[in-house]
């Protein structure tokens, strides 16, 4: 990611989420304000590059006299995972506090508005957002725009994670971490090597106690190889390498359990498309479908 810019695929994430909430029905996650931090400069640019995929992809339905947002909606499909991902997260954290977990912390938060939509657990839930620099005073500056104003118990932690650890960022912050905590990854794992995802979950595991929770999506490593070359996942690949932050890592499902116990970690879930499509996508006649390389994962620390 260009150090000085806000990351490109949290702008297309909100575009995508405030494009399902507006467009889909039944919806997989509804989100109201994602479209509300973006700008008319940030959804242009970005329709143009779908519809121009679109063409690329499949010059016949672009041909055919379907409609923009019908073409733009068939773009958006390898990029359904940020969907499900959202609301397994948002699931997952209603049923830890429900035990009692009263922190959240978002690990790359980009765009998202979870401590903006929930105004009813300013007592109930501390939320901490850490992102970029970059990328985090660019949706300060989106929220002030939107005339809305940060909620009294979300606090923003700017931070280079390739540069400091999460144990050091999460120092800087009203973090407890003595008490439960419940920490999402999302769309972060498949941009970062090896070395840097098992320095993050070692220093998470250092951060809090027993039974936090993690919540985070990841590649399938098989999408990677050769032989995985579909259409869908070709637009994904592409999308977020012409945005200058290409996909280059993958866990190997069958391995994941073990490699979780290494860094301290119980695996308690590992959703695969099948799964996702059970819980997630009934009832749709609009084609979308699980992305078939990305899963869910759910762990606590030990």
């Amino acid at each position: 990611m260009d150090e000085g810019r806000a990351s490109r695929t949290a702008v297309a994430t909100a575009y995508f989420r405030a494009h399902h909430y507006k467009h889909a029905n039944p919806k997989i996650f509804e989100d109201s304000l994602a479209g509300s931090l973006l700008h008319a400069d940030d959804v242009a640019p970005l329709e143009r590059f779908l519809l121009a995929g679109v063409a690329r992809h499949n010059p016949e339905l672009a041909g055919s006299g379907a409609d923009r947002e019908t073409l733009i909606g068939l773009a958006l499909r390898g990029l359904v995972v940020v969907l499900a991902r959202a609301r397994f997260t948002e699931e997952r954290l209603a049923e830890a506090m429900r035990d009692g977990t009263d922190q959240y912390v978002i690990i790359g938060a980009g765009l998202d508005t979870f401590a903006l939509r929930r105004p009813d657990l300013r007592e109930r839930l501390r939320i901490i957002e850490i992102d970029h620099p970059a990328t985090q005073a660019f949706k300060r500056g989106r929220i002030r725009d939107a005339g809305l104003a940060p909620p009294p118990n979300l606090h923003f932690a700017p931070a280079d994670l390739e540069r400091e650890s999460l144990a050091e960022v999460l120092s800087r912050t009203p973090y407890d971490r003595s008490r439960p905590a419940f920490f999402s990854w999302l769309g972060v794992t498949m941009y970062l090597t090896d070395t840097a995802i098992r320095a993050t979950l070692g220093s998470l595991r250092s951060a809090s106690v027993a039974g936090s929770q993690l919540v985070f999506d990841y590649l399938d490593r098989a999408a990677f190889g050769p032989g995985n070359e579909s259409p869908t996942r070709a637009r994904l690949f592409e999308i977020v390498r012409r945005v200058g932050e290409p996909m280059i890592f993958g866990f190997d499902p069958p391995t994941l359990e073990a490699e979780l116990a290494e860094e301290g970690f119980r695996l308690l879930e590992d959703l695969g498309p099948e799964a996702q499509k059970v819980l997630y996508y009934g009832n749709r006649t609009d084609g979308l479908q699980p992305t078939a390389t990305a899963r869910l994962a759910r762990a606590e620390t030990l």
